[in-house]
């Protein structure tokens, strides 16, 4: 692998994980009263409308009925992870879906381990364990005491975690045969599109169209932002990533918005820094340290624009 397109790739999950970390506050500038699949599905489909241009313009639009199957499995995970997230937070807590997201990473790597085998996935479980158990202490952090998530709620998450998880070494399989030749551009805006079709068609049975009734312009700007910066400009950068880094790798940079969220209160909402966080953004740094040190690869690769 050529170190430029190494070093490339893993700056670009960096901006990935600041990107992660900064939609939280933006997301929570929109309206509580509108169903939260409803905004998912518009986020994905205003990305993939902004897409579209840049898709005319490199000509990547052909498409066989086997490359729409593959892109149409991929947009149903996304629809599946989002879904199973906003149904169990009717349950729990954001503080209990955070820790069970922290698994997502490990089976990320299960899933690696079938679809793509690997002769170094042995090299990342113990870096993917210490950077998960310091996300946890950061995102226990804010856990009421006693607070447990229900069995439905988990098991309704748990789906959801399993698509995450099987969404970035699906994809990499798929770039070997069905998307072979698709750049990052074809990839975000075909399962996108199909993720936003999904999430909408469910809107549909759930009644929660009638939301957007309560959109107002504020709401628009933010969905508009979040659909630019938080959701393109991710999903891009993830493709981007996927087969020149491994993909437990590259779902792994979500400990590092954990981490960057807590930077931020420390150092811009000037809370002081519990023993715990302190503990857990070590744990963090080291995991991810050694997780970059441990994922090169043998076989070539470039990053495709």
């Amino acid at each position: 692998m050529k170190n430029s397109g190494f070093a490339a790739a893993h700056l670009g999950m960096l901006l990935w994980a600041l990107l992660i970390a900064a939609s939280f506050s933006a997301a929570a500038q929109i309206s509580q009263a509108i169903d939260p699949v409803l905004l998912t599905g518009l986020r994905l489909l205003v990305c993939a409308l902004m897409f579209l241009p840049l898709l005319l313009v490199k000509g990547d639009t052909a498409m066989t009925a086997r490359g729409l199957l593959g892109h149409a499995s991929l947009g149903l995970l996304l629809a599946l992870y989002f879904g199973s997230l906003f149904e169990a937070l009717r349950y729990t807590s954001a503080v209990n879906t955070g820790t069970l997201f922290t698994l997502v990473p490990l089976l990320t790597l299960l899933f690696e381990a079938l679809l793509i085998p690997d002769s170094s996935l042995k090299q990342r479980v113990l870096p993917m364990l210490i950077a998960a158990a310091g996300a946890v202490l950061l995102i226990l952090k804010g856990a009421g005491p006693g607070e447990r998530p229900s069995l439905y709620a988990v098991s309704v998450y748990g789906v959801g975690c399993l698509a995450m998880a099987l969404y970035s070494p699906l994809s990499q399989r798929f770039k070997t045969n069905s998307f072979k030749g698709r750049g990052p551009v074809g990839m975000t805006f075909w399962n996108m599109l199909f993720g936003a079709v999904f999430l909408l068609v469910l809107c549909g049975f759930t009644g929660g169209w009638r939301s957007a009734s309560l959109l107002t312009l504020s709401d628009v700007c933010w969905l508009i932002y979040l659909a630019l910066f938080a959701t393109l400009a991710t999903f891009w950068l993830l493709h981007r990533a996927i087969g020149v880094i491994a993909p437990s790798s590259v779902i792994s940079y979500i400990y590092l918005s954990t981490l960057f969220i807590t930077l931020f209160h420390w150092f811009w909402l000037r809370r002081t820094p519990l023993p715990q966080e302190i503990i857990g953004a070590l744990l963090v740094g080291i995991g991810m340290l050694a997780l970059l040190l441990s994922s090169r690869r043998a076989a070539p690769a470039t990053v495709q624009g």
